[in-house]
């Protein structure tokens, strides 16, 4: 006898689960799903809930947040990205939305089934925010823009009705701004350093470059402090060849002696 109980929804839940692991190269990647907010830390990605109904919208949501999150884990490095981090807040926040840009857009180039899932979910958002009826660049954060104009020029794929629509808002400006930067931008978000290199020059080039703090490519000072003493110390100490030389007056000395005991005999 079948169990009642049992929700239809169950096997696609773990199905997804299973492929997420599988994306992200993790093992030991723990899925769950939730009415909470989604989200990813450490080794949990929380996904949202699907309903024993599996809406259309639900199954596309959950696909695209297990996708965006699968890719986070497997192409991003916290250490390096906490490195080029910048200081300030507003820099900070443009610097976290490329990183993220960045890992879906590398996914959706090397694994092209994913586009279209992180895309249904960035649509979603853009609905829930309202972003189909913004007219102004001052109804869409300037972070959010850039974040959509990375993925639509790594991608060459055109973004979904609304995400395009909150686009079109901040495109020509920041085109004129930073248009120089983004070129190449297909060969730099394949390496995570350079990409951070291109997002603090991206900071700086929109006016925020007072945030970045310093930059993380030159050498610490302390670091080269602490070079010269141990160069000093090292100057300071003699080597094998002048110690060696200390021991040859005592051994003129002996000579000396056994020519005079030599002279007296003769005597």
């Amino acid at each position: 006898m079948s169990n009642s109980n049992n929700n239809p929804a169950d096997p696609f839940k773990k199905a997804l689960a299973e492929a997420t692991r599988a994306m992200a190269a993790d093992s030991e990647l723990s899925v769950s799903y939730s009415i909470d907010p989604p989200g990813l830390s450490n080794d949990t990605a929380r996904l949202p809930q699907i309903s024993r109904r599996m809406t259309r919208q639900e199954v596309l949501l959950a696909r695209g947040t297990a996708d965006a999150y699968a890719l986070r884990t497997r192409f991003h490095d916290e250490k390096i990205h906490n490195r080029y981090m910048p200081t300030g807040n507003e820099a900070k926040e443009i610097y976290e939305v490329m990183a993220t840009a960045r890992c879906e857009a590398v996914g959706a180039r090397a694994m092209p089934g994913t586009a279209g899932n992180i895309e249904a979910k960035l649509e979603a958002e853009a609905l829930a925010l309202g972003y189909d009826k913004a007219s102004s660049f001052k109804d869409i954060p300037m972070p959010t823009a850039l974040s959509y104009y990375l993925r639509q020029i790594a991608t060459g794929r055109e973004m979904p009705k609304s995400v395009k629509n909150a686009l079109d808002q901040w495109e020509t400006t920041i085109e004129e701004r930073s248009g120089a930067t983004f070129e190449n931008i297909g060969d730099k978000i394949v390496d995570q350093i350079e990409f951070s290199r291109f997002a603090r020059q991206l900071i700086d080039d929109l006016g925020y470059g007072d945030q970045l703090g310093d930059d993380p490519d030159q050498p610490d000072p302390e670091d080269d402090q602490n070079d010269a003493e141990n160069d000093a110390e090292d100057t300071s100490e003699p080597d094998d060849d002048t110690g060696d030389t200390s021991e040859e007056p005592e051994d003129t000395q002996e000579d000396n002696d056994d020519t005079q005991q030599s002279t007296d005999k003769q005597q």
